[in-house]
């Protein structure tokens, strides 16, 4: 044993001449295994018969370095293929998904719930309502429909104690909880025809240029213009309008005017009450119709609503952004109080006073950045990263 050569395992890897072309300049040399047991120099002195390893000569053609001899460090990305299949220790937290499809069905259950509760104690208390009667389930439908959007003809209404409290619990219920979820309902429907529209648009505006589309649709942005929004909305109100009118003259038999103002009143939620649907085939009308019109000309009142603060936002916006900056503002700006404002600065500065973010908003976003940032240098880099994933 003490005449074999001490091994080294735990040496540290040397550097072995691989390659060495003398005329060309060029030089190349790799790192000894660290699988291969260094030989220090005295144990190769004590030992001759010992010899080092061979040294291998190969033309290799000159890759245009400037300084013979010289090493370049190999700057190679890490293994971000495999990184991705760690796994962290606590789980991500879920994207919330779309609840539109939920919403429908709840809408659709508690609106069931509510009409069938409706009809339910308006038929076995049909003697304490006052009001023309035509069919006892129609009659409760169309009270119920009417008690719901909030209209309140007077032409069905309640007359004990009893049907009194009953009609103040199903008036709040209807207003406060089933008119949210038909509202959800509505905007659902209307974000799929717009998504829809976008969607034929943009495949038309790949083989053609700028149309007259592009006034009335922003493309580039995904969404409907305002303008847009604003013309259907009052066309949904016209259109709403114009068929009660319609059923109202020919099934109420009422005349033009009287047709009019009653849809118009209705729609709108008013119901003076001197006016009312007093027929079968035109209550049956009134349960769908009133549902759906009350519903649309609320959400078209809404889009002009939008229409008038989107304008007066991009106004302000406008005025925010070409406004001279101050001292004032710089010192308003500058986060780091250090005399100067960085461009992220003036960025945050800028949004905040447009209104697009507020100060709660960065410092969640700043309280987040420290936790993922576990050494406080700034900034986060991968060994941070796998630090507080793993």
């Amino acid at each position: 044993m003490a005449d074999e050569p001490f091994l080294s395992p735990q040496s540290k890897p040397e550097f072995r001449h691989i390659l060495d072309d003398s005329h060309h300049g060029f030089y190349l040399t790799i790192p000894q295994s660290i699988s291969t047991p260094a030989l220090l120099q005295s144990e190769i002195e004590d030992h001759p018969q010992i010899q080092p390893p061979p040294r291998f000569d190969y033309p290799v053609p000159s890759t245009g370095s400037k300084k013979p001899g010289s090493l370049k460090r190999c700057k190679t990305a890490p293994a971000m293929a495999v990184m991705r299949d760690l796994k962290p220790k606590t789980p991500q937290v879920p994207k919330p998904q779309s609840e539109s499809s939920s919403i429908i069905r709840q809408a659709v259950f508690l609106l069931s719930i509510y009409l069938i509760l409706g009809v339910v104690i308006y038929s076995f208390n049909r003697d304490e309502f006052s009001g023309i009667e035509t069919h006892p389930v129609v009659d409760a439908l169309y009270f119920c429909i009417v008690t719901m959007c909030t209209i309140g003809y007077g032409d069905i209404a309640p007359l004990t104690p009893a049907t009194k409290i009953f009609a103040c619990v199903f008036v709040l219920v209807g207003f406060g909880f089933i008119d949210i979820l038909l509202s959800g309902v509505v905007n659902y429907v209307l974000d799929l025809q717009e998504n829809m529209i976008l969607t034929g648009i943009q495949m038309e505006k790949s083989q053609q240029g700028f149309s007259a589309r592009d006034y009335i649709v922003d493309v580039d942005k995904g969404r409907m213009r305002i303008r847009l929004k604003v013309g259907l909305a009052l066309g949904v109100v016209v259109l709403c309008i114009g068929i009660g009118s319609l059923i109202l003259y020919f099934v109420e038999s009422l005349d033009w005017v009287d047709s009019i103002y009653l849809s118009v009143m209705s729609v709108t939620t008013v119901g003076y009450g001197d006016r009312a649907f007093k027929t079968l085939p035109g209550r049956l009308f009134a349960g769908v119709w009133l549902l759906i019109s009350t519903l649309a000309v609320a959400r078209a009142f809404l889009y002009l609503a939008e229409a008038r603060v989107n304008k007066r936002h991009r106004r302000i916006a406008k005025w925010v952004l070409h406004r001279d900056i101050t001292i004032e503002d710089l010192l308003a700006a500058d986060i780091n109080n250090n005399g100067f404002i960085s461009k992220s600065e003036y960025v945050i500065y800028k949004l905040k006073e447009m209104g697009k973010v507020r100060e709660k908003d960065i410092l969640q976003i700043c309280n987040q950045f420290s936790k993922l940032d576990t050494n406080n240098s700034g900034k986060i880099t991968l060994p941070d990263l796998l630090k507080y994933q793993m």
